[in-house]
This record gives C-alpha cells, structure tokens and sequence, in this order.
C-alpha cells in the first residue's frame, strides 16, 4: 500500500484536529454570516466559498405538520444526490440517485421518512481541499454555518442528524466522527463512511482515534453515537484496511454508547460499491439495525 505525500499533507488532519478547539469558538459567529434560503448556492465564510446545497423532503412534509424528521446529509452531491446530478464519476447508484434509494426503503418501511441534503459544488470541484487539505475549516461550515440553518428553516430532529460520505468524503466523515466525539459536538454522532480514501492524510486516523480514547480516559469526553463502515471485496487494499483496522480499534475500546458496524460487499469495486452500501447503512442507522445489504 503506497501511502507517500507530500510534508505539507502529511499528517495534517492531526495538527487540524489540534485548531479545532479555537474554530469552533470562531464559528460561533460565522453562522449568522452565512447566506440561504435553501435549496441553491450557500456561502461559507468558514471556507471562504460558496455550496451547492439540494434538498429533498419527505412526501408527508406538508401535511403532517407538526412532525419532525431525521435529516441526511450526503457530500459530495454533484455524483449522486438525484437525478439531476451530473458528475457519476464511475460512481454506480440509481437513476434517481441516494434520493431514490432512500424514497424506495421507505415506501417498504425499512426507514421512517427523512430529510435529505446534498452538499454539493456549483462549479469546480474542491473535494481535496475540504476532506484533506483543511477539513476543520469544512467542519466548520458544516455544524456551524449549514446544520444550523438547516434546523432554523427545516423540522429537524436534532438527535438523528446522519452525514454520509463515500471514498474522500468517507476520510472526511470519520474525521468529524472523532472530531465531534473528542470535543464532544452535539452534530456528527451518526455517519456513514464507505470506501473511504486515507492516503492524503496517512496516520491522521489513529492519531485522531488514540486522542479520543485519551480523553475519554480522562474523563474528558464521553463518545456516543453510530459509525457505519464499509467497502467493496473487490478494492484496493487502501480502501479496505483503514476500516477494518479503525472498526478493530473502536470495538476494543468498548465504548458503552458508540454503536459500530463495518461490511465487505462482496463482489463489488469502488464505483459500484455506492448503492448497496448506502441502502444498507440507511436501514442500519435509522431503521432496522438486523437488516441485511440489499445486493
């Protein structure tokens, strides 16, 4: 497995995680900067950017007014988020995208109804800089800038915010996983990653992982929440062993209050690893925990 970078990536998730601390005092304000209405572009002044953000909801929204509802929020909406999204990428999912799986497991009543948001990008795609290159600022964006404005204007329930990634953006998801679990963030609690691509950011994730059993050692954070972690039979050994080794990690430190899930699809490579993997990890997070991969 070649894991060679640049110095400059080179372990720069964990010198990330270390700033954390005094963005998260600094995105206090950045919040109320932050430009909508929703769905279309979004400013960041986090990231000094502006976001595609696509939004799909429920079809008893408006009429059961009154209910609230588990949000989703999938990066990397430009591959996948609907049948509008342009970019496949080689990226194997339905017609209608994460937005048609998620429609089909509840019209089988395999999940309850869901908010579903994509985060995406208007035009040049910035994944590199956002899940490897300067993930505190992305996180920033995401539970202070995006997640707030999302509950201000949508019926959210606040306790069963899920984010999804795939590949760069699954790094990305663990990142905020244990970011969010070390300083103790009310967001990120539940995240999906698939496949996920370490090899810009090489020991970041055990860094990251042994500072939070650190912590919890000291009685200075108390992890709770659900990680979902999977990948194909048929990829790259780099996309396989980080989640294997990091599913290993997690379960022997018995974390009364973290629930873990890893699956190998068998028979499945980067690209069509997507949709079973995603059907099975929203049945696993929101609704059945027991439920099989639909193959």
């Amino acid at each position: 497995m070649n894991l060679s970078m640049s110095s400059r990536t080179r372990g720069s998730w964990a010198r990330d995680a270390v700033a954390f601390a005094m963005l998260v005092l600094l995105s206090v304000s950045l919040g109320a900067q932050a430009e909508g209405p929703f769905p279309g572009p979004f400013e960041s002044s986090a990231v000094g950017d502006t976001y595609d953000i696509r939004v799909h909801l429920p079809a008893s929204y408006d009429s059961e007014p009154d209910r609230t509802y588990p949000l989703v929020v999938t990066l990397d909406a430009n591959y996948w988020f609907d049948e509008s999204s342009s970019l496949s990428n080689g990226f194997k999912t339905a017609p209608g995208g994460l937005c048609e799986i998620a429609d089909a497991l509840v019209e089988a009543d395999l999940v309850p109804e869901m908010i579903l948001v994509g985060v995406g990008y208007p035009e040049e795609m910035m994944r590199a800089r956002d899940y490897h290159g300067s993930p505190s600022l992305f996180f920033a964006f995401l539970r202070s800038e995006l997640l707030p404005a999302l509950v201000e204007q949508y019926r959210v329930d606040d306790a069963s915010t899920v984010l999804l990634g795939h590949s760069s953006a699954a790094a990305f998801a663990v990142y905020a996983f244990l970011t969010a679990a070390i300083y103790e963030v009310g967001f990120f609690r539940h995240v999906v990653a698939v496949s996920g691509d370490y090899t810009r950011t090489e020991n970041a994730v055990p860094e990251l992982e042994s500072t939070l059993a650190r912590r919890v050692d000291a009685g200075r954070a108390s992890p709770a929440g659900s990680l979902y972690l999977g990948y194909g039979a048929q990829e790259e050994v780099r996309f396989q062993l980080p989640a294997r080794e990091l599913y290993g990690q997690l379960e022997s430190r018995e974390y009364e209050q973290v629930q873990l899930h890893l699956t190998e699809f068998i028979g499945r490579d980067h690209g069509t690893v997507v949709s079973p993997a995603f059907r099975e990890a929203l049945r696993w997070v929101l609704g059945d925990l027991s439920g099989d991969a639909d193959e």
